[in-house]
């Protein structure tokens, strides 16, 4: 009855030219050609119920739809114009439909004739019985967890599954009208408790770190899932704008931000690596001359204006020693040294000896000449 009525209503709003009117199925648009794929998912047989929705949606923004599901039936021969259109349009569908499978199941469909047989064949064939695929994705969402994905790509893959599981679970409808009357709202009932299954599963499967907020999503009622990812993808990027805060520097922010003192100390700590022994007083425990050449021992040289005493030398770098003192006194922070940055504080620290040693040699023997 229902096709009977399409059908006078299309052949009586287009009985001259019917593929002229843009709001009849028959219309065909100037971008439609047969060689066109409609979706970038190909049928393989194994993923008929994803295809199948995206072929639907597809032909309902084409206003084809009814080609496929049986609502708009071959029309009479009699009535040449609208049988003519039809099969264009039927044909033209046809084609969208066999672009989209593989070519390995393209070849038992050449030969049917219109797009809803090959619609139903492909039905009948691979929507498999709901029983194992169910315990398939039930199982799926059981164990399913974020790892270490992203908020965003641990919620596309659930809700994958989700989607596909409600297609083989959808809510009950009533058929007899009685629950059009009911005031006791079982339906939204239902719709309310199968929107907190959706969230609770979601929630289990997250990472162990988002556990806090997890908890607070719990105690409160429970929200809807396009406000859980709202709040987790908010968490996630105040993570990452900490965790960016708080990266180890590099090597010349870590120089610039730590006292001379200490820098010192530790390039003492691993000089012991270069293997090459500092020349260290064992009068005055400073490094850059030996006793024979310590003013405390052989006096200050005349019009000397430097410190004097026993805690001051001309010019000297902590040893071992000194930076071990340092480091009792002083709470240096740990800072992870790559092989190459100790290196290359060894080698400045080497110069500087360098250059303490051959400056101190050069007073020491103006002072006694």
């Amino acid at each position: 009855m229902e096709s009977s009525v399409n059908m006078m209503k299309f052949s009586d709003s287009s009985l001259m030219n019917p593929s002229d009117d843009s709001s009849s199925p028959y219309y065909l648009h100037p971008s439609d050609n047969p060689g066109a794929l409609l979706v970038s998912e190909i049928f393989n047989g194994a993923n008929y119920v994803a295809w199948s929705r995206s072929i639907s949606i597809a032909l309902t923004v084409k206003n084809k739809l009814a080609f496929v599901d049986g609502s708009l039936p071959q029309p009479s021969p009699n009535n040449t114009k609208l049988q003519v259109a039809w099969l264009r349009a039927n044909n033209l569908v046809l084609s969208w439909l066999m672009n989209s499978i593989a070519k390995e199941i393209r070849g038992s469909l050449l030969y049917f004739n219109t797009a809803y047989d090959i619609w139903d064949e492909l039905k009948v064939r691979y929507l498999r019985s709901d029983g194992p695929r169910v315990f398939t994705l039930e199982k799926s969402l059981s164990s399913i967890s974020q790892g270490s994905n992203s908020i965003t790509e641990y919620f596309s893959d659930f809700k994958t599954l989700w989607d596909e599981y409600i297609s083989y679970r959808p809510l009950p409808k009533c058929n007899c009208g009685i629950l059009n009357t009911c005031t006791c709202a079982i339906l939204k009932n239902l719709a309310d408790r199968q929107q907190a299954d959706y969230v609770m599963k979601f929630l289990i499967g997250l990472h162990e770190s988002y556990s806090a907020i997890r908890s607070q999503l719990l105690l409160s009622p429970l929200p809807s899932m396009g406000k859980v990812f709202s709040l987790l993808l908010q968490e996630e990027s105040q993570r990452s704008l900490t965790n960016a805060v708080g990266l180890p520097l590099d090597s010349h922010a870590m120089a610039a931000t730590q006292p001379p003192r200490q820098i010192l100390s530790n390039v003492s700590k691993f000089s012991k690596f270069k293997g090459k022994p500092e020349i260290t007083c064992s009068h005055c425990g400073f490094s850059g001359h030996l006793a024979d050449k310590c003013f405390q021992i052989i006096g200050y040289p005349p019009g000397w204006k430097g410190p004097r005493g026993k805690r001051f030398n001309s010019t000297r770098l902590p040893n071992a020693n000194s930076a071990s003192s340092l480091e009792q006194n002083s709470t240096i922070p740990n800072i992870p040294f790559s092989q190459e940055q100790i290196q290359n504080l060894i080698t400045l620290a080497n110069s500087l000896s360098n250059s303490s040693i051959n400056s101190n040699s050069a007073v020491n023997t103006a002072s006694t000449s």
